[in-house]
């Protein structure tokens, strides 16, 4: 597999990753410092950040001696191409107000983010060294290697971490504070993480012995694990041919279960696979990828279905909309193994499955157009899902007893209000006083829980009244009646002489 086009020396980075670091540290420093905490602003500091560090790794990882203008710009374009979604994202988690789930962002920012990342700089690495469009075989190399590499750098730097405070805390107990405190300080620590972490990736690309024994491995796990997948498979297919699938359908999260069956048979099946460039394999392996093949579709039908008696109960929601992303893509690689399944056709081909190398990379391309479009105003998932919350109740298909206004209120933002004052508009809805009652409660709760717990809200007690004050001198008139004709004055009380 290792050839003239699929090599990552890294020769040579250790410096510039050195100093990379230190500066990618030292701008998230000074972004964090005087930019996010004194800016109203927040999204664009926020993207900004996300903008340098994504750069600066992008660049670590593409860099090559004889490459590093095209690897500048590489990394510079992914990172561009990442600020978008970052911006938006941020703009709508900005705020006490907005009432808008978390999912879109943690989903965005903790996994849809750094698996888009992975797959630009794989492409964008390929792209530099075999041209475009790049070779298959190029693709799945750094495909493979820079997670493992991604993977080095952060124990590395986690190492280094380590120990840098064991030392401090060790001299701290010899009375030797210095470090310690010096340790704690934002302006130091930054740029140290940045040049450890720079560091790390150069030293990590440079261990070519280390990579390829860990790539031999996780082939070689492949060959094991499509075997025991090809038995699952055939085990799930009986079970379903046997009971049907109310067998699945009856277990909770049975959509997610069947996508992460789907997603784990992809995965194998292309560390089985290989670059595409070798003859067919041994009949055992062969065979075992077949069954394999052969449920992927049967899976991906399985999801769909599932998440789709969801969806049509109670309508759409962010998570839900992120499933069916997700199953649509599984769905559309069911393609790319049916595809490999026809080339089988021709049993004594000098390639295997041929078309499934190309259609990788088409499919590669689909998961960052669908992942970005979530996390933008093309698929905007909370419009989306008050769109078809709204929907929902305006056809009665769900009663407005059993109809979920806070989440149209909480979790959905602006346009939840927008879904409720269209629901209001509603009159010739036969339960349209009950709609009415139920937006005029939702908009007077102050939180998803006073909504959802009328009973449990404590209500004002008035105040009784407090009965009037007896009299006493300081409720006296100062100049009571007959003070003028002083007929109670005792200084003209007296006898006349």
């Amino acid at each position: 597999m290792k050839n003239d086009e699929t090599t990552d020396s890294g020769k040579g980075l250790a410096l510039a990753g050195l100093v990379i670091g230190l500066l990618t540290g030292a701008a998230v420093y000074g972004v964090t410092e005087f930019w996010i905490d004194d800016s109203d602003e927040a999204p664009l500091p926020i993207a900004s950040l996300f903008f340098i560090v994504t750069a600066a790794a992008g660049y670590l990882l593409l860099a090559e001696r004889d490459r590093l203008v095209g690897a500048g710009l590489g990394a510079f374009a992914i990172a561009a191409f990442l600020f978008g979604p970052d911006y938006y994202l941020a703009s709508k988690g900005a705020g006490e107000e907005q009432n808008l789930s978390a999912f879109p962002l943690v989903a965005w920012f903790l996994a849809s983010r750094g698996l888009v990342a992975y797959i630009l700089v794989v492409l964008v690495k390929a792209v530099l060294e075999s041209g475009a469009p790049p070779r298959y075989a190029a693709v799945f190399f750094h495909g493979l290697t820079m997670p493992l590499i991604a993977g080095g750098a952060k124990l590395f730097a986690g190492l280094a971490l380590i120990l840098l405070f064991v030392w401090a805390r060790l001299l701290k107990e010899l009375d030797v504070t210095f470090f310690n405190d010096l340790f704690q300080e934002p302006w130091f620590i930054f740029p140290f993480l940045g040049a450890v972490g720079g560091v790390s990736i150069a030293m990590m690309r440079g261990q070519q012995s280390v990579l390829g024994a860990l790539r031999f491995v996780l082939l070689l796990l492949s060959r094991i694990l499509i075997l025991i997948t090809a038995v699952f498979t055939a085990t799930i297919l009986l079970v379903l041919a046997v009971k049907g699938v109310d067998a699945i359908f009856d277990r909770p999260f049975a959509s997610a279960q069947i996508l992460a069956l789907a997603l784990a048979g992809m995965l194998i099946f292309n560390g089985v696979y290989q670059n595409g460039e070798a003859a067919p394999p041994p009949l055992w392996l062969r065979l075992a990828t077949i069954v394999t093949l052969v449920g992927f579709p049967i899976y991906a039908g399985l999801g769909f279905a599932a998440i789709g008696m969801r969806v049509e109960q109670y309508g759409l929601t962010p998570p839900r909309i992120a499933a069916f992303a997700v199953n649509g893509l599984a769905a559309a690689y069911a393609l790319v193994c049916l595809a490999g399944l026809a080339t089988e056709i021709n049993w004594r081909g000098k390639r295997w499955m041929p078309l499934v190398g190309p259609l990788n990379m088409v499919m590669a391309l689909a998961w960052v157009v669908v992942l970005t479009a979530l996390a933008s105003p093309i698929a905007n998932p909370w419009a989306m899902s008050a769109q078809s919350q709204y929907r929902l109740l305006a056809t009665e298909k769900i009663s407005a007893e059993e109809f979920d206004f806070g989440f149209l209120r909480f979790e959905l933002g602006v346009y939840g209000d927008k879904a409720l004052d269209r629901l209001l508009a509603l009159d010739a809805h036969p339960e349209a006083d009950i709609i009415g009652d139920e937006v005029a409660r939702v908009r007077a709760a102050k939180s998803r829980w006073e909504y959802d717990n009328p009973d449990l809200v404590p209500t004002a007690v008035p105040e009784p009244e407090q009965p009037a004050p007896p009299a006493g001198p300081e409720t006296l008139e100062f100049n009571p009646e007959g003070a003028e004709t002083g007929a109670d004055d005792p200084a003209t009380d007296q006898p006349d002489e």
